[in-house]
């Protein structure tokens, strides 16, 4: 089998390498043979597995070259290999030796969008949207949609923010950037995005789009009436796109019950039924009802309705209630099947818990090595399992390997840096952090991750709470940074200026950990009482959460793991 692709990539390379040769050849006296040599040499490297020297050969090559083919396939070995910097070099390469080329203005800013290089993504844009045979709305509905999902929306958004031209746009491209300013954490900025669009003469689809952002505003503001009014109006202008929006939105105002009840409205719909199940299967799983949960994703599996997400739920109710071996089963099956990354983690916890440690790290690193784009990734999660298992000398000599392979990767920086901050090595997780925060200036995400690290340790308040503040200025409506803000200013001794924004936090998140912060807060502020309701209803939604259960044990006696019930008054 290894002697088949070898061939096939051999004779791909070769038909590269002949017109990169001729090409040389003409410029630099005959040298091009060498350079087909280097090219297969690379490919070779790339099909070993030998990633990094594959990533860094290309590169050099490309560096040497007038051809933007070999550029071009330079950025894709990189961007495969998950090697930052080379794939920057490589993109830089390509955009400045075929700057007309769409492709290579696009892969540039997307790679410089990765490396938190934001003026030169802004220049990458810029120059693509700027181009006279582009079609503005035609590019951003292209690129918007790649970059509003996860953790690229803020940097796409100070990148895309102030070089689309408002007034010269479509409506579903101000729609689209309104988009991205809500999942960057600016709500303002798409408020004022959506109020430049016209009240009527829209497509249906696109005032039903405005319709449902407009609902999610609201509801972050607690603004219920208006955001179940908009609710409406999505659910009505384009129901088989938005049929799901009332639910959510009730579920974003904590009106559960409320959603509950819609969603098995939408059950009772031929159209929606499959679908209104699932969620109600989410539900009862996500509100502790696992009885319920095990009975709804139980029918999904035997009618054959979502038979992957079926059986990793099935696991993880096992799991949960403690049958470890038909958790097993359940991943095992799934990882037999091509499963992804998140069953094959959760299977090879399982192994090391059972001692199987081998058996475990093999999991992961069979996907590593059919997913060299997610090795990156790969690595993190075998970090946190040998960190959840008690090895951390091992979790962090796996991120060392990782960061030879995949040099100043940023999620492996950062998982470093949670590590030491795991070991109690605080003065080394701020280290990383600090470097980290040097090579990507102004990334809030690493500013409140060395501001919480501080303050959660409480060491240098002050300069906690100035690395947070600038987070939260860059990022207003971000939950974890409002709580981070809310925790610091409590270990400032500043309990009432902290409640009002971990009250804000819990409302956009609902997360467990930040219920327990709030609660805290609340208590030590002599509203018992109150913090008792905090911790019950985080209690209903997540209760398995293992810093929520903590804080309850602290302050009022650790609470019957078999009851979500509301804690008992003073």
């Amino acid at each position: 089998m290894f002697q088949q692709r070898l061939v096939l990539v051999c004779g791909l390379v070769l038909a590269l390498a002949a017109h990169a040769g001729m090409a040389l050849e003409s410029q630099s006296g005959g040298d091009g043979a060498a350079v087909s040599t280097e090219l297969l040499a690379a490919e070779l490297a790339r099909e070993r597995g030998e990633c990094r020297q594959a990533a860094e050969t290309y590169v050099k090559v490309a560096r040497a070259s007038r051809d933007p083919r070999i550029a071009r396939r330079a950025t894709d070995v990189a961007l495969e290999c998950a090697h930052l910097p080379a794939a920057w070099q490589a993109a830089s390469r390509w955009r400045a030796l075929d700057p007309e080329n769409v492709d290579a203005l696009r892969a540039a800013g997307l790679v410089a969008l990765e490396l938190w290089r934001i003026d030169d993504a802004r220049s990458s844009f810029r120059e693509l949207l700027g181009k006279p045979d582009v079609e503005p709305d035609r590019a951003l509905g292209e690129l918007l949609p790649l970059v509003t999902e996860g953790e690229h929306a803020h940097a796409a958004w100070l990148a895309f923010g102030d070089i689309v031209d408002r007034k010269a746009v479509s409506a579903e491209s101000l729609l689209a950037l309104a988009r991205l300013a809500t999942a960057a954490d600016n709500f303002d900025a798409g408020r004022e995005l959506l109020a430049l669009l016209p009240t009527t003469d829209l497509a249906p689809a696109t005032a039903a789009g405005v319709a449902r952002l407009q609902a999610q505003l609201a509801a972050a503001a607690g603004e219920a009436d208006a955001a179940l009014d908009a609710a409406r109006r999505a659910a009505r202008l384009d129901p088989e796109e938005y049929s799901f929006t009332i639910a959510e939105t009730l579920v974003d105002l904590d009106r559960t019950e409320e959603a509950h009840r819609e969603l098995e409205r939408l059950q009772s719909g031929p159209t929606t039924a499959a679908e209104a199940g699932r969620r109600l299967a989410l539900f009862a799983l996500g509100s502790g009802d696992f009885t319920e949960a095990q009975r709804r994703f139980g029918a999904r599996l035997a009618q054959g309705e979502g038979v992957a997400e079926a059986l990793f739920y099935l696991g993880a109710i096992a799991e949960r209630r403690g049958d470890k071996t038909l958790a097993l089963q359940s991943y095992q099956r799934l990882v037999e099947a091509g499963a992804g990354l998140l069953p094959r983690a959760r299977a090879a916890a399982l192994l090391i818990e059972r001692g199987e440690r081998d058996q475990a790290l093999a999991l992961l690193d069979e996907f590593a090595d059919s997913n060299r784009g997610a090795a990156a990734d790969v690595a993190v999660a075998r970090a946190q399992l040998l960190a959840d298992g008690g090895d951390l000398q091992a979790a962090f000599a796996t991120i060392a390997v990782a960061l030879q392979r995949y040099p100043e990767h940023p999620n492996l920086l950062y998982q470093r840096a949670m590590l030491y901050e795991r070991a109690g090595r605080t003065r080394a997780a701020a280290k990383d952090f600090e470097a980290l925060l040097k090579a990507r200036p102004d990334d809030a995400a690493v500013e409140n991750a060395l501001g919480y690290t501080l303050a959660d340790r409480s060491l240098q308040l002050v300069k906690a709470e100035r690395l947070i503040r600038k987070a939260v200025a860059a990022r207003p409506d971000n939950a974890a940074f409002l709580d981070s803000l809310g925790w610091v200013l409590y270990r400032r001794g500043d309990p009432q200026a902290a409640a009002p924004l971990l009250e804000r936090a819990w409302y956009l998140s609902q997360e467990a950990e930040i219920a327990a912060h709030w609660g805290e807060v609340l208590w030590a502020s002599g509203a018992h009482s109150e913090a008792r309701t905090v911790w019950a209803r985080a209690l209903a939604r997540s209760p398995d959460s293992v810093p929520l259960r903590t804080t309850l044990e602290r302050f009022t006696g650790k609470p019957d793991p078999a009851t979500t019930a509301p804690l008992p008054a003073d």
